[in-house]
C-alpha cells in the first residue's frame, strides 16, 4: 500500500469526522467544531488523490480511522495531544494550549513504492518524520482557530514544519458543514529532505534541486449526516496548493493535491 508524502500526510487536519453536536462547553482538545458528544470514534475511510511526484500513481487507500477525546489527553487526525492549560468558557470563547506528537510519511520512504515509476528509479529512500510540537487553541460558536509549532525529532536534521487553521461550524441538527482553511509552513530542510534531489541522484532527465522553505494553502469543506445516536456517515473535498518550492523540484509534476473521501463512523 503506497504512503502519503509529507504534504499529503497533513491533509489529515481536514479530516473532522463525527456527528454534530453543540459543543462549545466540551472542554476536551479533541473535539472539532461538529463532533459528538462521545469520547470514542471508530470508522473507515476511502480516499483518492492525485500523486504530486512525476510518472507516480494516484493513491487510493481505505484508511481505518480511531479518536479519542480525553480531558486531558486525546487523540486526533493522527495527532496524540496532551492538554497543557485551558480556560474553560469565557464570553471570548475558549482558549487552550498542549503537545503534540505525529509522524509525517513519505511515498519515498520504501523503493518498492517507486521501482516501476520512471521519473524517481534510483531517488534514495527518504526516512518518514516523526515530531513533536505545542499548540494553542481557540473554540467558539463560530468555528476553531489553531496553530501548531512542530520540530522533528531525529538525529539528523529533518527541518521544522508549523500550520495555523480555521474550521467554520456550520450545522443542523442532523447535517454538519465544515469548511477549513490552512496554511502550512514546512522549512527548507524539511522540503529538501522529501522533495530534494542531490548531486548523486540527478540524471539527464532528473536537475539537481535544493529544497527552499514553503508555504502551501489547503482549502477543504466536509458533509456530514448524523444517522442516529451513533452512526453518521461523511464525504470531504480538499486541494493543496502546493508552494512553488515543492512544484518546481525536478521530481514533481503537480502544482497542487485533490483529494476526495467518504466514509462511516460509530460514536460511542
Amino acid at each position: 500500500m503506497k504512503k502519503f508524502t509529507s504534504t499529503l500526510a497533513i491533509l489529515g487536519c481536514l479530516f473532522s469526522i463525527n456527528g454534530q453536536a453543540d459543543n462549545t462547553t466540551i472542554l476536551s482538545d479533541g473535539y472539532s467544531p461538529g463532533d459528538s458528544d462521545s469520547k470514542w470514534l471508530v470508522g473507515a475511510h476511502a480516499v483518492t488523490l492525485n500523486n504530486p511526484y512525476k510518472s507516480a500513481d494516484n493513491v487510493n487507500l481505505l484508511l481505518p480511522v480511531v479518536e479519542y477525546r480525553g480531558d486531558i489527553f486525546f487523540l486526533k487526525d493522527g495527532e496524540f495531544g496532551a492538554k497543557v492549560f485551558g480556560t474553560g468558557e469565557t464570553q471570548n470563547g475558549i482558549f487552550s494550549t498542549g503537545l503534540l506528537l505525529r509522524g509525517q510519511a513519505s511515498y519515498l520512504e520504501d523503493k518498492d513504492n517507486y521501482d516501476d515509476d520512471e521519473a524517481l528509479i534510483g531517488l534514495k529512500e527518504r526516512e518518514s518524520v516523526g515530531e513533536g510540537g505545542i499548540y494553542f487553541r481557540h473554540k467558539s460558536e463560530l468555528g476553531q482557530a489553531k496553530i501548531k509549532l512542530f520540530s522533528n525529532l531525529h538525529d539528523k536534521d529533518y527541518g521544522n514544519s508549523a500550520e495555523a487553521q480555521y474550521i467554520f461550524d456550520l450545522g443542523t441538527k442532523q447535517w454538519q458543514i465544515n469548511q477549513t482553511i490552512t496554511a502550512i509552513w514546512q522549512d527548507s530542510d524539511r522540503v529538501n529532505h522529501f522533495f530534494g534531489v542531490s548531486a548523486s541522484e540527478a540524471t539527464d532527465t532528473r536537475a539537481e534541486y535544493q529544497g527552499k522553505s514553503a508555504i502551501n494553502l489547503a482549502v477543504g469543506i466536509d458533509g456530514r449526516y448524523r444517522v442516529n445516536e451513533n452512526w453518521d456517515v461523511k464525504a470531504s473535498l480538499a486541494y493543496v496548493y502546493l508552494d512553488d518550492a515543492i512544484s518546481e523540484s525536478s521530481i514533481v509534476s503537480e502544482d497542487g493535491i485533490s483529494l476526495f473521501s467518504m466514509g462511516t463512523e460509530y460514536n460511542f
